[in-house]
């Protein structure tokens, strides 16, 4: 078990320092990959929206991916559009990124229900690779190399459509760095696009179907998910990440002001019976602008 730990760890660090630069890791939670990955797709929902995030990957063994997230949008009504600051701080191996970011949507209101949103990001990531970390077995020495930090632009787009309960969307991360120009320091462009539909069975209880995809270079993902929200206060659903992983995950509105969401992701994978799979908790705010707030017809969306 220890030496297959040990393997595992260099490859990952190896894949992270020699294959490819590392990806942006995907959250698991409900709708939050939407919120921090599309720019367009700031809420407006009467309140100011806030996230605190935490992402724990691979339980089990060290050196395994990890993320922090903390969010905050607020979208103004009378200009059609929103603005939001995002900063995430995600380790992978030997490498770190810290990345900041503002965004800004303008939503457009057609007749009959249309809206269209666009939605712009910029921002910087500073990141950090730790050579020091690049061991093959506990008897070699350290490689002779020292860290080293480099900090780049960031850039996203992203546009969303909705219409009677159904949405789609599209984002494009790091749009200015196609795949081949990619680095260890510099992060290769990511695509999001995804699809739902709100389906009330009844006053209390609304089915939202998701199917979720994500590429960066040869590296894709394909989700598949369905989630129930009773009453506006609970929430529980299934995911499924092709031949990735399982996940399962509920969510709590403890009062008008906090929420609570929770997912635990189950490997599926060939790796699956080595760890003790993904944790993820988040919890949201949200702050009532006064007599302009309304309630949300979606929780957390």
């Amino acid at each position: 078990m220890n030496n297959f730990k040990l393997i595992l760890s260099a490859i990952l660090l190896m894949t992270v320092a020699v294959a490819l630069p590392q990806s942006d890791l995907l959250f698991n939670n409900y709708n939050i990959n939407t919120i921090a990955h599309n720019p367009a797709a700031i809420e407006n929902n009467g309140t100011i929206n806030a996230y605190l995030s935490a992402h724990q990957q691979w339980i089990g063994f060290d050196d395994a991916p990890n993320m922090q997230w903390a969010y905050i949008s607020n979208f103004h009504d009378k200009l059609n559009m929103g603005i939001s600051l995002s900063v995430i701080n995600q380790s992978v191996g030997a490498s770190i990124t810290q990345n900041v970011k503002v965004g800004y949507a303008y939503r457009i209101y057609i007749v009959g229900g249309h809206i269209i949103s666009f939605g712009l990001g910029a921002g910087i990531y500073v990141r950090r690779f730790d050579f020091s970390k690049l061991r093959f077995d506990d008897n070699e020495t350290d490689l002779p190399l020292s860290d080293k930090t480099e900090l780049k632009p960031d850039f996203d787009f992203g546009m969303e459509y909705s219409f009677k309960g159904f949405t789609f969307g599209f984002a494009s991360n790091h749009f200015t760095i196609p795949t081949k120009n990619a680095t260890v320091f510099k992060t290769p462009m990511q695509n999001h696009i995804y699809a739902g539909y709100n389906y009330h069975l009844s006053s209390d209880l609304m089915l939202v179907p998701r199917i979720d995809f994500f590429n960066s270079g040869t590296i894709k993902s394909y989700g598949f998910s369905i989630d129930f929200f009773i009453k506006e206060k609970f929430n529980v659903g299934l995911a499924y990440r092709y031949q990735a992983s399982f996940i399962i995950r509920a969510g709590v509105a403890i009062n008008s002001l906090f929420q609570i969401q929770y997912s635990y992701d189950i490997g599926s994978g060939n790796f699956a019976t080595y760890n003790s799979g993904v944790h993820e908790f988040i919890l949201s705010i949200r702050i009532n602008k006064g007599a302009q707030s309304y309630n949300s017809p979606r929780f957390i969306d």
